[in-house]
């Protein structure tokens, strides 16, 4: 049922977190000896979650990815109709406005990346990984797919080519300088160790090659743990995406360009990233003359 649910789709990103969240229910529903699928199982399991700590966020995409094996497991005929509809009115309201997000200066980029250390190639590979996503705005799951053939030359420049990002929408987007550095120092430490074509993958402690491509997950955890290490706070991948985009526009950037390098259909989601709505460093509270 997972693969049938998540072989549909295209984006790996999408593939992963739906069979992730397919296989987390399925096995809390074994665990729990429930005899049957239906509306009073789900709610437990979302409860379930809530009590977990889970964000809203996270339990809503759940619920979505629940409906996608409703719909296929009614197909089959192993709920019936009314159990179906009953599970689709199940409701899980996302969370509302907007969370405070993380940007870092560009003090603090170039902190990240020059507070490596350069004694072992886990370093290499990590300042490069940190070097793409913070100059070209990469998304992490775009990050483990890439391929040493899409570094190409484009208007006499080295870029990524033929990103595929969310939707199956394809960009192709230039590398600074300095990203290009730190990507050209790994690839050439790491000739030798590559156990296939993409351009990132695990390495064990011992300095092997583990996987043929770092995961998402794996991303995740190099950017978080190096950024507290080096900078004493907790930064995620998609920080630095936004973070590309911030400091790329308040440096001149064209925002049309930056929405292309980002591979956003609407204009108004680069506006987000870019944190134009709130300006926190000119709040509408300061302009209030109060004497006390």
């Amino acid at each position: 049922m997972v693969n049938s649910v998540t072989n549909r789709l295209q984006n790996q990103n999408s593939h992963q977190s739906y069979r992730s969240a397919l296989e987390k229910f399925l096995a809390w529903y074994s665990a729990a000896g429930h005899a049957a699928l239906n509306a009073a199982t789900v709610r437990e399991y979302l409860l379930y979650l809530e009590n977990s700590g889970k964000a809203r966020g996270t339990i809503a995409t759940t619920l979505s990815v629940l409906r996608q094996l409703f719909k296929d497991l009614r197909r089959l005929g192993t709920i019936n109709e009314k159990t179906y509809r009953d599970l689709l009115e199940i409701r899980f309201r996302r969370p509302r406005g907007q969370r405070l997000r993380t940007w870092l200066t560009l003090a603090e980029v170039q902190e990240l990346l020059q507070g490596l250390p350069r004694d072992r190639i886990h370093d290499v590979r990590d300042r490069a990984i940190l070097a793409l996503l913070a100059g070209c705005g990469l998304r992490r799951f775009e990050l483990c797919g890439l391929r040493l053939e899409q570094l190409q030359e484009a208007q006499g420049r080295p870029v990524i080519a033929d990103i595929r990002g969310k939707g199956d929408r394809q960009r192709t987007v230039a590398i600074p300088a300095w990203a290009g550095k730190c990507l050209e120092e790994w690839i050439a430490d790491s000739a030798e160790l590559r156990p296939g074509a993409f351009i990132f993958f695990s390495i064990r402690r011992n300095g092997t090659p583990g996987s043929a491509r770092i995961t998402p997950q794996g991303v995740r955890d190099i950017v978080a743990r190096r950024s507290r290490d080096i900078l004493g706070k907790q930064v995620l991948p998609h920080d630095l995406r936004r973070t590309y985009a911030q400091l790329a526009y308040k440096a001149g950037a064209d925002l049309r360009q930056v929405q292309l390098s980002l591979g956003h259909s609407s204009i108004r989601t680069t506006e987000i990233y870019l944190g134009l709505d709130q300006d926190f460093a000119n709040a509408p509270g300061d302009l209030l003359e109060i004497s006390l």
